[in-house]
């Protein structure tokens, strides 16, 4: 079963909710990229909510998030050491 993140902004940081019980919190785009990278979460398994006092997303931050962790993922996909 895939790892999915819930993404929400509040006071300036990234709040994220992982299915599996983890919570994430960031305050760099990249920085949390490369976090959700490591917990194991893809590109198409990143949803944005907005919860009552927090802010929403903006659709550039939302685009920003999904390339950055594509790129990990790309960027790691050639690393895999062949028997």
């Amino acid at each position: 079963m895939a790892t999915t993140a819930k993404v929400a902004f509040f006071r300036n940081e990234f709040v994220v909710d992982l299915n599996d019980g983890r919570h994430l919190e960031q305050s760099d785009l990249q920085a949390l990229a490369n976090d959700l990278y490591r917990a194991g979460v893809h590109a198409c398994d990143v949803e944005y909510e907005w919860r009552p006092g927090f802010r929403m997303i903006t659709a550039g931050q939302q685009v920003a998030l999904r390339a950055a962790l594509r790129h990990q993922e790309q960027k790691h996909q050639g690393l895999s050491i062949a028997a």
